[in-house]
């Protein structure tokens, strides 16, 4: 009788792929259906170069947004970009905890948005603001003005896209 699991010339068959899902185990108070185990306020906490968003974030008191169900797509400054705004205006901002809030609620996107594709520009709506423009070209993505430097900080509630600007709501 032959062996089912061999070759017509008895060599044996290799191993079936492992298909197994590779889930990072998360925390206990994580959606268990996600592979990612840090809501996107400890994302941008733990990516060095989100320092000041992450502070901006508290400061605006939108911790709890940040914290919750998503998804989401946040295009998060980075450190370089709030250092564009002169020392007196980002001082006026940080103290004005609602204007604060509308401009963090504007790099705020519900839903997971997708880079987009070259010659293809589309618009998504921010929590807060005026639409955002994403674009492409060779290399390269936008948001409005803002080059995207970094795609796909992945949270369990959504994604994050370091951007080098900090987006006016308008």
């Amino acid at each position: 009788m032959k062996n089912p699991a061999a070759r017509p010339n008895g060599a044996p068959l290799p191993p079936a792929p492992d298909n197994t899902p590779k889930v990072r185990l998360g925390k206990a108070d994580t959606p268990e259906e996600s592979p990612y185990a840090e809501s996107l306020l400890e994302m941008c906490g733990a990516t060095p170069r989100l320092q000041a968003f992450t502070s901006a974030i508290d400061a605006a008191g939108l911790a709890d947004l940040l914290k919750g169900d998503g998804p989401m797509t946040i295009f998060a400054p980075t450190d370089r970009a709030f250092e564009k705004i002169p020392g007196d205006e980002l001082a006026v901002l940080l103290g004005d905890k609602v204007r604060l809030a509308d401009l963090i609620r504007h790099h705020v996107v519900d839903g997971r948005v997708k880079a987009p594709r070259i010659k293809k520009p589309r618009n998504v709506t921010p929590q807060f603001g005026n639409e955002l423009k994403l674009t492409a070209s060779t290399g390269a993505f936008h948001v409005d003005e803002a080059r995207i430097v970094k795609t796909n900080i992945r949270a369990w509630n959504g994604v994050i896209h370091a951007i080098d600007t900090v987006l006016d709501p308008g």
